[in-house]
């Protein structure tokens, strides 16, 4: 019988709110000229930053390869430094979206990589 091992559920859930972060940060401007203001709200930044720091920690206490890890935390680390400065210079916006996609193709390499 084969061993298979467990996806975690931090990683399942890093993906998707990074994921959702990424519909969230582009429909809000659109959404904004609509006149649906409660989205532009510094709670919903938040919470993605508090669900992608726990995803990762939780992620990264378990056993994982030092180098997804390393990748993880400064995707993490990017990620909030780019919700900071996001209103000071447009290269942040980008940078948000590059750390946010940085998040979710590392849970998922975690994930395959848990498979094996």
């Amino acid at each position: 019988m084969t061993q298979v091992k467990k996806i975690y559920w931090a990683d399942k859930l890093g993906a998707i709110s990074a994921f959702l972060c990424i519909l969230h940060c582009l429909s809000v401007p659109t959404l904004l000229t609509l006149g649906i203001n409660f989205l532009n709200n510094p709670v919903v930044a938040i919470l993605f930053i508090l669900i992608a720091f726990i995803s990762i920690f939780k992620v990264t206490k378990k056993r994982l390869k030092e180098s997804i890890s390393i990748f993880m935390w400064i995707s993490f680390f990017g990620f909030v430094i780019s919700i900071i400065f996001e209103e000071k210079a447009p290269l942040f916006e980008y940078t948000m979206f590059l750390f946010s996609i940085s998040i979710i193709l590392g849970h998922i390499y975690n994930m395959r990589y848990c498979l094996k």
